[in-house]
């Protein structure tokens, strides 16, 4: 879903700078055809093919406007503009103020490219009025002047101002209209999202709620079976039931994590904080996972501390079990897992869980902590529904916190729960 919007994003961003860019190319023929009219007249034939030359480069782009990609059309009509404007200013006195037109040239790669992926092409074009400007400013001396004195500064200045003027403030324009375009989109976002969270924390309440009665029938039933199979000596029959009855405990404790994701993300009260020793904390999440990081062959290793952060211990504790437990799932047979304590920053205790598994690989960091998202490391026959990243972040902001991954490490990989230090603990 999150894909599909970034993709629906992009589009709309393309549309909007091929509305911009061809809005350009009729104002460009517009002008550039009453330029090649008034110089005809006037029997100014080298300035007339100059015009012609501009006027060339906008008519080709529109008449291959859907053949030719948008990053070329741009690149087209804005060479040709450029070229035309320099080889003007070449021509008509310096009085006529031609080279003026070259400086709002600049700023209209940024109108019609793409900062993220045109990057070349707006670097190019915004140092090509550049570099035309500075040679026609060194060789002005040095060109033969068609267009005299007189009639540079008469008609071809307040042309010149009268175009820059114009080019600078069309642009000013867009980018205002999508500026407040863009705004009413982003609240319009805003207010979809909030809508659909709530939606969806009244569906996931609601589905959990009605799967947890038939989910304790089936275990409850698993378990008399089991009972009856053992009693009869029916090896076989008990361990069907016990395998029965250990797969409904999984999917109830994933409807229970469910339950408690969308309880937490419909809650509005305060959640009330105080002074937490770090260390307690740990040693109760490493003595819940500890059975099962033997049984998998994960060695524990926990670096001593004496950090106190200002937390709610039940939230704490439940947040960094969830960041522990992904440790022990997933970092492989006869791994290690390790929790330290480091202060990254002023007034806050960062606890990172690192392992030397697979790691992450190239996930998407918004995927991350997306609920229900199993990511690359999570495939083949490890159980998990994608909640704990996702309900260690949410449990971590009630506190004022946040929960993060670090990308650049170079094998296994490292997550870590931020908290407030304890102001009182810090001065003592």
């Amino acid at each position: 879903m999150q894909r599909h919007l970034m993709d629906q994003n992009v589009t709309e961003a393309g549309a909007r700078r091929r509305q911009i860019s061809f809005a350009f190319v009729w104002f460009g023929l517009v002008f550039t055809f009453g330029w090649m009219v008034l110089t005809a007249l006037s029997g100014e034939i080298e300035v007339f093919l100059i015009g012609a030359q501009a006027f060339s480069g906008f008519a080709l782009v529109r008449l291959f406007k859907t053949r030719l990609p948008l990053v070329w059309a741009n690149t087209c009509w804005l060479t040709s503009t450029n070229v035309a404007i320099f080889l003007g200013a070449c021509v008509v006195h310096p009085t006529g103020q031609v080279d003026i037109m070259l400086i709002p040239m600049v700023g209209f790669p940024f109108a019609v490219f793409s900062i993220y992926r045109d990057r070349f092409h707006i670097v190019v074009l915004v140092a090509l009025p550049v570099v035309l400007w500075a040679v026609w400013f060194v060789t002005q001396g040095n060109w033969p002047l068609i267009i005299g004195e007189a009639t540079a500064e008469r008609i071809y200045a307040p042309m010149a101002a009268l175009t820059a003027f114009s080019t600078i403030v069309y642009p000013v324009l867009y980018f205002a209209i999508v500026s407040a375009q863009h705004s009413l989109e982003i609240k319009r976002a805003r207010r979809d999202a909030e809508q659909s969270s709530r939606a969806k924390t009244v569906l996931l309440s609601g589905i959990s709620h009605e799967m947890r009665t038939p989910l304790n029938a089936v275990i409850g039933l698993a378990d008399l079976l089991r009972d009856d199979a053992q009693r009869s000596g029916d090896v076989r029959q008990a361990e069907y039931a016990n395998r029965i009855m250990e797969a409904g405990e999984t999917l109830l404790a994933t409807v229970d994590k469910t339950m408690h994701f969308a309880d937490i993300a419909a809650r509005r009260t305060s959640v009330t904080l105080a002074p937490v020793r770090v260390a307690l904390v740990i040693d109760r999440v490493v003595a819940r996972y500890q059975e099962e990081a033997l049984r998998r062959g994960v060695l524990l290793q926990v670096e001593d501390t004496k950090a106190t952060v200002l937390a709610n211990t039940a939230l704490f504790e439940d947040a960094l079990g969830q960041l522990v437990e992904n440790g022990v799932r997933y970092c492989g047979s006869a791994g290690t897992v390790w929790v330290q304590v480091k202060s990254e920053r002023a007034g806050y205790h960062r606890i990172t869980i690192a392992d030397n598994g697979p790691g992450f690989g190239a996930v998407d960091p918004a995927l991350a902590f997306a609920p229900f998202e199993r990511l690359a490391h999570a495939t083949g026959t490890t159980f998990g529904a994608g909640m704990g990243l996702a309900l260690a972040r949410i449990k971590a902001e009630a506190m004022s916190g946040t929960v993060g991954i670090d990308f650049d490490v170079p094998s296994g990989a490292r997550v870590w729960i931020e908290l407030p230090a304890s102001i009182e603990a810090a001065a003592s």
